[in-house]
């Protein structure tokens, strides 16, 4: 039982220390003429990102159409091939 609460206070602290890493960040961010800069300089990286990351998702949502206009070609392939068969055994 020992154990358990060792662990569990271990998670505590450890969240302690990136909320206050994370507060620390964003004061220097937000608060300081340094983190301003840095922020300015930074902006249109993320925006280069966001767009890059738009033109992929566009690109993988294009691949998912293809493949699934390819499955439908398959699967009307072979129904038609089934129903040839089908026909063909049935007519003899």
């Amino acid at each position: 039982m020992k154990g358990g609460r060792v662990s569990e206070q271990s998670r505590v602290m450890a969240g302690a220390a990136v909320g206050a890493l994370v507060g620390a960040a964003a004061g220097y961010l937000f608060f300081t003429e340094r983190g301003r800069d840095w922020r300015d300089r930074l902006e249109p990286t993320v925006d280069d990102l966001r767009r890059e990351f738009t033109r992929f998702q566009k690109a993988i949502e294009k691949v998912g159409e293809i493949a699934n206009d390819g499955l439908r070609v398959v699967n009307e392939f072979n129904a038609a091939r089934a129903q040839s068969a089908f026909s063909a055994s049935t007519s003899h």
